[in-house]
């Protein structure tokens, strides 16, 4: 467990940043970082679709149709895949939800600042209801493929708006009876088909397996903190 801004999470990352993955290529026999969930998102795609294309290259059995997180390159649906990560951790991320976490929740180390907290809450509704739109019909997910490393960083931030309020947990959440457009005190409305695209994600294995992982790391460190209180 790495925590922000530690000696550790410094020694990877200029900014002292998390996740940060560090990335042993033994053909150099030497190790490299990359940072921005975005891009360990799309390098770990791109090498699981090389290794899946190597495997299917020396076994002509298998006959399994591809899942892959992250399109090939220089093609048009890696087009689609790149335009579509890059507005999520842009328009969403970097703009909305990280300026909430910076001046509310971490307002102690970057200051208080709620007229940028209301006004990134009116960008990440606009920002959301672009990126609604892009949901395709067939698939379900952001591409026509089916599920991909984008659906990751969309589903993030919609369970992170969540936890904070800007995003109903439910269609049938109650909402003012006649509300203002633009109030940025209020949870964005979930509609019924980004309410479908969420249960969606959640349902798959790898989301619960992962919900799991992340339960039993909370629980640990809790433990661990309960246990130095004590001393």
């Amino acid at each position: 467990n790495c925590k922000p801004w530690s000696k550790r999470a410094k020694a990877v990352h200029p900014l002292g940043k998390v996740p940060a993955l560090l990335v042993e290529d033994y053909d150099n026999q030497q190790q490299f970082v990359v940072v921005e969930s975005a891009a360990i998102n799309t390098f770990l795609g791109d090498i699981t679709r090389e290794i899946e294309s190597n495997k299917r290259t020396n076994d002509d059995t298998i006959n399994k149709p591809s899942r892959l997180l992250v399109p090939p390159p220089a093609t048009r649906l890696r087009a689609k895949y790149d335009s579509l990560t890059l507005f999520i951790m842009t328009e969403l991320d970097f703009q909305a939800l990280w300026i909430h976490r910076k001046h509310s929740d971490m307002k102690n180390v970057f200051g208080e600042a709620p007229i940028a907290v209301a006004e990134a809450k009116r960008q990440f509704d606009k920002a959301l209801d672009a990126i609604e739109l892009e949901l395709n019909d067939e698939s379900g997910y952001l591409l026509s493929s089916g599920f991909s490393a984008c659906d990751i960083l969309l589903s993030n931030c919609c369970f992170w708006a969540q936890q904070i309020g800007w995003l109903a947990r439910s269609t049938s959440e109650d909402e003012p009876s006649s509300p203002v457009a633009g109030d940025t005190t209020m949870p964005k409305s979930l509609s019924p088909k980004l309410a479908s695209y969420l249960a969606q994600c959640r349902r798959r294995k790898a989301f619960i397996t992962a919900n799991e992982l992340r339960k039993e790391q909370v629980s640990e460190r809790k433990g661990k903190e309960h246990h130095r209180s004590k001393l």
